[in-house]
């Protein structure tokens, strides 16, 4: 009898252990996460969903270091923005077939400036995408390069300021081929706004075969063996090229123009006596 009700005592304790077990059972979760310019705050458990993380510059934005998943899911990154959009922490997104599941890290010191004049973007990036070139403070125009038959778009813009916000949709859906221009406004602390210009184009990859090579050992580039007149370098030298010849189109025109004698000099002046 004392064995009996030892056994049941045991088997009350331990079943919602084996309850959470079983309702975790084929559900994907983030088996560990890592951030720059942030510290979890306690142990990290992939059963535990919301968390406080501190900044070790208050000032500037975490952004992701390292994660692992335990199962198959795609990873989506997001910032969490309080009722005046500053950022209040990080939102990650595991999302799966069946559904999705959310891990929330909020900021336990955020350092909040309304006279901050930093409206950078610190970071665009797009799963399974590529942007052209790096992003950098002395240039506000990019290409994303996206498999040729994605149709939603989760674009993650960071700003370098924590106090800035951008503009930026959660989701973008794109009909087939589209190839679409998109105006990211970044403001800072104090209302100043930078505008950035992201054109999507289509590489000759599908979703699939972008997965593929990127899982390959030694990957380094969507954009490599693109079709030469698509890339960026050619791009460039291109337009570089059209403005020489019409600049120089143009100058010779004007020379020709000022090369062109009024009169003949072995004409009679019209008014000579």
């Amino acid at each position: 009898m004392r064995r009996l009700i030892t056994f049941l005592a045991a088997l009350f304790i331990l079943a919602p252990a084996f309850s959470a077990a079983a309702a975790q059972e084929g559900i994907p979760l983030l088996g560990s996460v890592e951030f720059n310019n942030a510290e979890i705050e306690g142990e990290f458990s992939p059963e535990i969903n919301e968390y406080t993380v501190t900044l070790n510059d208050s000032s500037l934005t975490p952004t992701l270091k390292s994660y692992s998943i335990e199962g198959e899911a795609e990873l989506f990154f997001t910032y969490k923005l309080d009722e005046a959009k500053h950022q209040s922490g990080i939102l990650i997104t595991l999302s799966f077939d069946s559904g999705s599941i959310e891990y929330s890290f909020d900021y336990a010191n955020p350092g909040y400036d309304s006279k901050s004049e930093n409206n950078y973007l610190k970071e665009i990036s797009c799963s399974y995408c590529e942007l052209s070139p790096e992003i950098s403070r002395s240039d506000e125009e990019y290409r994303l390069y996206i498999p040729s038959d994605l149709t939603e778009l989760n674009i993650r813009a960071v700003t370098e300021d924590i106090n800035a916000s951008c503009d930026l949709p959660k989701s973008i859906t794109l009909a087939s081929g589209q190839e679409p221009e998109f105006t990211l406004t970044v403001t800072a602390g104090n209302g100043q706004t930078r505008a950035y210009s992201l054109k999507i184009t289509r590489l000759d990859k599908t979703l699939a075969e972008v997965k593929e090579e990127m899982s390959r050992e030694g990957f380094t580039s969507l954009i490599t063996g693109e079709r030469f007149y698509r890339k960026p370098l050619f791009i460039t030298v291109f337009a570089a090229c059209i403005s020489g010849i019409v600049f120089f189109a143009i100058l010779l025109k004007v020379l020709k123009r000022l090369s062109v004698k009024a009169q003949d000099p072995d004409e009679t002046d019209f008014f000579e006596a």
